[in-house]
């Protein structure tokens, strides 16, 4: 690889360098532990190819999971981002403020009509120069949505999307920011879509999550309104609240009504850490998806709102469990994601 800047402040350092492996510009931010080298991590971007968070390594361990080749297409793999409308639309089309918009010109690889899975993760993005400090590395990147951006018709909302991810000694924390530069309200979701790794087998790596309620889905997975408490015994089925191997888990779901405070766990016992996934107040909703055909993963998505917020949204008797998120011309709105490595 070919290096264009590279910075170091104690344990800390950021790199920019070409891969032509995969075609793009990689970040890597890397935190070394001389003392115990199991406990050193890197964090790889990719921001030519959707700002994809492809790499988080604790030690020799990947615990994100990621095909380069599905990478270099920008198809889902990695850990992916979904904005301005995370997951699923129903139909195609959407209704804000009076004013209703078609997702008929987007594709998407898999050939799956409503999975929308926002409109950035297959584009290009620009990036800042990584900032070290002694107490961490970090870097900015951004995408602009403008007439110039595909599928702006479908969302013509004049904005600009940043994520900026820091990582410490304890695991990554990943900032988002949307700023509104045009004229009316703009309606947005966000969540990133990480492939963690099994690296203890199906067996023994275990999740919990800290959710209360499921949201029912019809066949194409899109929520139908109604939400169970797991703690009813018909639905204890879905219960997550307490550690449970992925082996046993066969979900696509929307969790909700989160425990205020805790994390999701993913426990790794074979490798002796866990990751802890949790958010700032406006990450409401977590998605786990588990694949029934032997692949290698497990999704922990957390997300701002439901899947199809934003036609949730204009039933009041649903904005609630919605959570659509809103900015006013002229204005800003963020928060955070934190991946926290626990050792025991």
């Amino acid at each position: 690889m070919t290096t264009e800047h590279h910075t170091n402040t104690g344990p800390y350092a950021a790199t920019v360098e070409q891969d032509p492996e995969i075609g793009s510009t990689v970040i890597s931010l890397s935190y070394q532990d001389p003392a115990r080298p199991e406990h050193s991590m890197t964090v790889g971007i990719a921001p030519e190819l959707g700002s994809n968070m492809f790499r988080l390594r604790v030690g020799n361990h990947d615990i994100l999971y990621c095909d380069l080749e599905a990478l270099k297409r920008m198809d889902f793999t990695g850990n992916f981002v979904l904005w301005p409308l995370p997951n699923r639309i129903r139909d195609k089309r959407y209704t804000y403020q009076g004013q209703t918009y078609s997702l008929e010109a987007v594709t998407r690889p898999q050939g799956n009509a409503v999975l929308i899975h926002g409109l950035v993760f297959d584009r290009p993005w620009q990036y800042e120069q990584p900032v070290v400090t002694p107490e961490g590395a970090s870097v900015t990147t951004y995408v602009e949505m403008n007439e110039d951006a595909p599928y702006f018709a479908s969302y013509p909302f004049p904005s600009r999307f940043s994520l900026t991810y820091k990582l410490t000694s304890s695991g990554v924390t990943i900032t988002y920011k949307v700023e509104n530069k045009g004229t009316k309200d703009l309606p947005f979701g966000f969540a990133l879509h990480p492939y963690f790794s099994l690296l203890s087998g199906k067996e023994e790596t275990v999740v919990n999550l800290p959710a209360k309620a499921v949201m029912e889905a019809d066949d194409e997975l899109l929520p139908t309104g109604r939400v169970f408490d797991v703690n009813k015994i018909m639905y204890a089925m879905y219960d997550l609240s307490t550690p449970i191997p992925v082996r046993y888990l066969k979900l696509d779901h929307v969790y909700t009504r989160l425990h205020e405070q805790k994390p999701a766990v993913i426990n790794y016992k074979t490798q002796g850490f866990q990751l802890e996934i949790g958010g700032t107040d406006d990450f409401t909703h977590i998605v786990i998806y588990t694949p029934a055909d032997g692949s290698p993963f497990v999704c922990v998505e957390h997300q701002t709102c439901s899947t199809d917020a934003v036609n949730f949204h204009q039933n009041p008797e649903l904005r609630d469990i919605a959570h659509l998120l809103e900015v006013h011309p002229g204005e800003s709105s963020s928060g955070s994601l934190f991946y926290t490595i626990k050792f025991d």
